[in-house]
């Protein structure tokens, strides 16, 4: 008999005992595919905005730090910026406000007064641009050039906004707010910042760690609300002309420009984004943390499990070596084992993780999603995580004597 037949046998000898293991396995499994998956939609989220912005230069204030401070350009650098190699230059306005909901009512029915004070978060751009601001197709930020130039033409009115589809329930359904008539009672008023705004239509970028709810203006309407002076932007939205090269165009613009702006690729703010959510918040730490101690509650979790098995079959062990059979041997049966006991867990927790996965995305607005890295990276944890266990446990095996049976 094989080793693999008889780690085989051993498992399914003792079926109820095999299936509390596999159970064990299968939840350290769906822990790890979770957190791996929240740090996944982490990173995901930090890049959100720019991923649904057409660009392939971005200016920023030399005080950028993040997402959330992200300084100041002058309205003049846009116009500097138009050196050779570069199609066009776009402003583009990113900041927080106060959200003050309507009267509306919950999910099961029951009323919500109005006057629930939340943050939310505003973007503002040139009404004309928005097509070659934003990504356009299915699933973009606008599904056709024509909705885009349709949500221009609303938003030339002052004191409009676009709500962002996929906006935490919590500020209200789109359509709602879309149909509150301008001048009913104060409980039916949408107000930003204390002001009286109105929904004109609608958008889709998403939310996450960084923002829950999420509106689009003109650059008009957003100095009015948030009290932003014209002379000043957020980012500048460089385009450069076909065949140009962007680390050389962004080489000349940092000659040429004050140093009080920053130049950046997308791979570069995107990575600078990434970094301080991974790296410099607890929201990131913490979730490596929580893959470590779910590898480690994992690893215990079998160890003992394997280790109580072998000491309860140690006669069989011990029977084993008297039949000349080598230490080598009943290593290998250990350790086939680890692998079997690996994947009757790796397969349930797969299957759980994928809707936790969904509904982490549904609910909660966080975009996980299985990866074949993730996958793959899970089942190599999971591997290893069994084969440490059955590393641990192998000592046990080695002290079953045959004498013992006499």
């Amino acid at each position: 008999m094989t080793p693999l037949q008889l780690a085989w046998a051993n498992l399914i000898h003792k079926r109820t005992r095999t299936f509390i293991a596999a159970a064990g396995v299968a939840f350290a499994v769906t822990l790890i595919f979770m957190e791996l998956g929240l740090l996944g939609g982490v990173g995901r989220t930090a890049t959100m905005l720019f991923d649904k912005l057409q660009f392939d230069l971005l200016l920023t204030s030399s005080e950028y730090l993040d997402l959330s401070r992200p300084g100041q350009v002058p309205r003049l650098r846009l116009a500097q910026a138009h050196i050779e190699g570069v199609e066009r230059v776009l402003p583009l306005s990113f900041g927080a406000a106060n959200w003050r909901a309507p009267a509306r009512r919950s999910l099961l029915g029951q009323p919500i007064p109005a006057g629930e004070q939340m943050s939310i978060n505003i973007v503002a751009a040139p009404p004309e641009q928005l097509e070659r601001i934003f990504t356009i197709g299915p699933g973009e930020v606008f599904p056709t050039p024509e909705a885009a130039h349709a949500a221009g033409r609303e938003l030339t009115q002052r004191g409009t906004f676009l709500m962002d589809e996929r906006s935490k329930p919590e500020f209200g359904d789109v359509d709602y707010l879309q149909r509150l008539p301008p001048d009913g009672r104060d409980g039916d008023l949408i107000r930003v910042n204390g002001r009286r705004a109105r929904i004109v239509g609608r958008f889709a970028i998403g939310t996450g760690f960084s923002w829950n709810g999420l509106l689009l203006t003109s650059e008009t309407t957003y100095e009015e609300f948030t009290f932003q002076p014209s002379r000043v932007v957020t980012f500048g939205l460089v385009t450069l002309q076909p065949g140009a090269d962007p680390v050389a165009v962004q080489r000349r613009l940092y000659d040429l420009l004050p140093p009080d702006v920053q130049v950046f690729t997308r791979a570069e703010i995107n990575q600078a984004e990434r970094n301080y959510w991974l790296r410099l918040t607890s929201v990131g730490q913490f979730l490596v943390v929580a893959v470590v101690l779910a590898v480690v509650v994992g690893i215990i979790f079998v160890y003992q499990m394997m280790a109580a098995d072998i000491r309860n079959m140690l006669p069989e062990y011990a029977t084993v070596k008297a039949l000349g059979y080598r230490s080598s041997y009943l290593t290998a049966v250990v350790l086939w084992q680890a692998v079997l006991l690996a994947g009757f867990g790796y397969v349930p927790g797969f299957v759980a993780a994928l809707g936790f996965y969904a509904i982490a995305t549904r609910y909660g607005g966080i975009p996980t999603g299985m990866t074949a890295e993730i996958a793959l990276g899970v089942l190599l944890l999971t591997g290893g995580m069994c084969l440490v266990s059955g590393v641990l446990a192998l000592r046990k095996v080695h002290t079953a004597d045959p004498a013992d049976l006499f």
